[in-house]
């Protein structure tokens, strides 16, 4: 399993993040709009070179995060990736993030199925899982439309103002595997 692999949709190109992209990671995490779906504080320069620290060198990890850059004007889009694998459970939590110039541009609808088939065939998990803000509709509803579901927590969180929804993999096989789409 290669997870440092760089890949492509129509419009990104997905690679990890690295210290070259400390600002936009900064600006991405300390913007009071981006951070109002945040379960986190908005961060400072210091802690957003943590951050990109933190995403390298996934290989055995339970962690992973993909900067998505624009293909034509390499412009920053957002992150997206998991943490939380737990290999016991078989499931994973994911998570992203758009910069807000780029909200409600079907973004996420492009990158979620390389993130979910990601996590379905190379890590194996039988459940893919999100906490989302729960006045983050445009979150809510594309994940919904790849079949996510609410559901009761799947991991102890001290964050209870959050929606945990879910994706089983033999749904998504169904709708998203092999053959299928």
């Amino acid at each position: 399993m290669n997870l440092s692999k760089l890949f492509e949709t129509k419009r990104m190109n997905f690679r990890l993040l690295d210290i070259y992209d400390i600002e936009v990671v900064y600006r991405q995490f300390s913007d009071a709009d981006m951070c109002r779906y945040f379960s986190e504080p908005p961060c400072n320069r210091e802690e957003a070179k943590e951050i990109i620290e933190h995403y390298q060198n996934p290989e055995g990890k339970d962690n992973l995060r993909y900067g998505m850059f624009d293909k034509s004007s390499k412009a920053f889009i957002g992150t997206c990736g998991y943490h939380y694998w737990d290999k016991e459970l078989k499931q994973v939590e994911i998570g992203y993030d758009i910069w807000k110039d780029y909200w409600k541009q079907g973004y996420m609808s492009e990158a979620l199925p390389v993130l979910l088939s990601i996590c379905f065939t190379q890590l194996g998990v039988d459940c893919i899982y999100i906490l989302t803000h729960p006045e983050n509709y445009a979150s809510q509803a594309a994940v919904r439309r790849f079949g996510f579901k609410e559901c009761s927590f799947r991991r102890f969180s001290d964050d209870n103002h959050q929606i945990c929804m879910e994706l089983l993999s033999s749904e998504w096989k169904s709708v998203y595997g092999p053959g299928k789409k």
